[in-house]
């Protein structure tokens, strides 16, 4: 199958490895992000290997901003049938969890990316159910394992797990199917020691795992896959090691 895939918060991190991995596939892409510093490097990869790829700014929060955003990628390239959304919670504030001003800015943290999550998903679908065939893959990055980090992780990876699990048996009927991937040191059912590393020496495995990952689910062959969390070491070895949650 291919077509136009959109990576939307693919600016940076794990998103160029998805985006290039999807144009060797066969697909044109377009990027979108709230904005670009280093894209340029994975747009010329695209197009030298004889597909387009575009980059749109986007609020990815604001549903007005996205959706102007998707109107501008079928006009550049055509509606999408792969859609690819990338989630990093960001900046994790300092504080304990007694610090009342720490915790409000976490809940703005996590607040932030499942909305980014959902609203991209929610535009996405309207585009892909004209097609009545699509993946949706939510993809998730990894952060420091360190104690806020860790209390900020876990409630965006448990709302998109239920997010996951919703649309992918709303849009079943439609062809669609809508699955996660997730850092294996994230796992809601796994504990971190506060004296772990942080994952980010193992994120360029990460983001290639990613990337292999998402190539299998858009295939025909996973078209009985959805609904599912697909949890990835990011093995300092650079082959990311699946393991069922």
């Amino acid at each position: 199958m291919t077509g136009v895939a959109v990576v939307a918060g693919g600016g940076e991190h794990t998103g160029p490895a998805v985006a290039v991995r999807l144009a060797a596939r066969g697909f044109d892409v377009a990027l979108l992000d709230t904005e670009f510093t280093a894209a340029d490097k994975t747009v010329r990869q695209i197009e030298e290997s004889g597909r387009r790829c575009v980059t749109v700014e986007a609020e990815l929060t604001d549903t007005r901003s996205v959706g102007v955003a998707f109107g501008q990628v079928r006009t550049a390239l055509s509606s999408p049938v792969v859609l690819v959304t990338c989630v990093g919670p960001g900046p994790v504030p300092d504080g304990s969890p007694e610090d009342e001003l720490a915790d409000e800015q976490r809940y703005g943290v996590v607040r932030r990316a499942l909305r980014s999550a959902f609203v991209c998903c929610q535009a996405g679908a309207g585009h892909l159910l004209h097609h009545r065939w699509g993946r949706i893959i939510i993809v998730t990055e990894p952060v420091d394992a360190g104690g806020n980090a860790w209390r900020t992780s876990q409630p965006v990876l448990a709302g998109l797990i239920g997010f996951t699990r919703s649309a992918a048996l709303e849009l079943a009927r439609s062809g669609i199917t809508v699955n996660l991937i997730a850092p294996a040191e994230s796992a809601v059912d796994s504990r971190a020691p506060a004296h772990q590393p942080a994952v980010n020496a193992g994120a360029g495995s990460y983001a290639e795992g990613v990337a292999h990952v998402t190539a299998f689910l858009i295939d025909d062959q996973a078209v009985g896959i959805t609904g599912q969390e697909i949890y990835l070491a990011a093995a300092q070895a650079g082959v990311p090691l699946l393991r069922e949650r």
